[in-house]
Parts: structure tokens; sequence; C-alpha cells
């Protein structure tokens, strides 16, 4: 073989080395680089994912209480503390002093037995003070509450605004809140120490139960005394 043969040869086993080597190098910047085919979604920042959120439906409410559904609202919202089982294991055990008192009066002529007639008087009295005062204090209260305004209120699935403008506040709807259901009211009890009443008479019944399961679902139930 020539020296001109030679040379040629070697130059063509340099350019396949050549050609292969920008063979690998390509091949190796397609594997970093990877060219973009749409099957991957592009990651949006959370600005925009705000301003692309899917507003909440909800529910709008407008209605008047009346002195009535007042009263029973004030009544649930342990404004008086002696009620329920606790009013009448009270006034059991007043009874039960007031009629030894009254045995006493009448089996006995001790020069204090009119003691035992004033005592007896007086149970009596705090029965009636247990039962009838809170009553006409609440109803004297729900009477000047109820006075016509009218509440605004727009119940969502997370919380519920509640008046307008200035006057409004909300309450949410994350469990923190009580709710008790009594005489066809739904009453939510607010960790603010702040109270929201809706007479099931407002609700349509279509939406009745859509309201009452967003209710229900963001908050605890109460337990009466």
């Amino acid at each position: 073989m020539s020296d001109g043969d030679s040379l040629k040869e070697e130059n063509n086993q340099n350019d396949d080395l050549a050609e292969k080597i920008a063979k690998e190098l390509q091949e190796a910047e397609n594997e970093e680089n990877p060219e973009w085919d749409g099957s991957q979604a592009e990651v949006v920042t959370d600005d925009d994912a705000e301003e692309y959120e899917i507003p909440e439906t909800g529910f709008k409410l407008s209605y008047v209480l009346t002195a009535e559904e007042m009263y029973k609202c004030l009544y649930h919202s342990n404004i008086i503390k002696t009620k329920g089982s606790r009013a009448v294991i009270q006034s059991i055990l007043l009874g039960i002093a007031s009629v030894v008192f009254f045995i006493t009066y009448f089996t006995t002529t001790t020069q204090y037995n009119s003691y035992n007639l004033f005592f007896g008087i007086f149970c009596l009295i705090m029965i009636a003070v247990i039962w009838i005062v809170p009553q006409i204090y609440l109803r004297s209260m729900a009477k000047m509450l109820a006075d016509g305004n009218k509440i605004e209120a727009e119940i969502y699935p997370t919380h519920i605004d509640i008046g307008r403008d200035d006057g409004k506040w909300s309450i949410d709807l994350d469990g923190r809140s009580a709710i008790e259901e009594f005489d066809n009211i739904i009453m939510i009890f607010s960790e603010k120490d702040r109270a929201f009443a809706i007479p099931e008479r407002v609700i349509e019944p279509e939406y009745y139960n859509e309201i009452r399961a967003m209710l229900m679902s963001g908050t605890d139930p109460g337990e009466d005394e």
C-alpha cells in the first residue's frame, strides 16, 4: 500500500470517528433537553390559581325575626343559667324543703315556729323566681330586639356572610362553631361569642336539605342543658 493510500484511509477513519462523536453528543443533548410534545400541563402560580378559581355557590336569605322567635333564640343562648334539668332539680329540692317547713310549722308549737312558715313561703317564692322571672325578662328583651329590622345572609359551603356594609360579619363553617335545632329554628353559635338564627319558614323547601347539609357539615352540634 502506498503512502497516499494509507493517508486516505487514515483520513476516512478520522472522519468516521468525528461523525460518531458528533452523533453521540447530539443524542446526549436530546436526552437532557427532550422536545415538549404537549402531554404535560402548564404549571401556574398561586396568583393565577386565585384569579381563575371557581366561585362558590351559595344561598341568599332575607327575613325578619318575630318576637316569639327571638324569645326562643334568647332562651337557647344561655343568658339564663338556671333552666332545663337544672331548674327542675332546684325546684324539686326547694319544693321538698318547703314541705318540710310547712309540716314542721303545723305540727310543732315552739316559739320559733314562725320561722318555719317564713322559710316555707320563701322556698315557694324561689320556685316562682326560677320559672317565672326569667320568662318575663326574656320576653321583654325579645320584644325589644325584634324591632322589624331585616336580616340578610348568604350561606356558602365554607362560611356565612351576615349583614351588609359596615355591619357585615361572618361565621366560618370550619367545625369550630356550634349548631342547635329547636322549634323550627336553626341557630349557630360562633366561637366569637356571636349567634345567628335562621327560622325554617324562610327557607324554600327545595333548598332546605342542601342548606341544612351545609350548616351541619361545617359545625358541631350543641347540647341542651
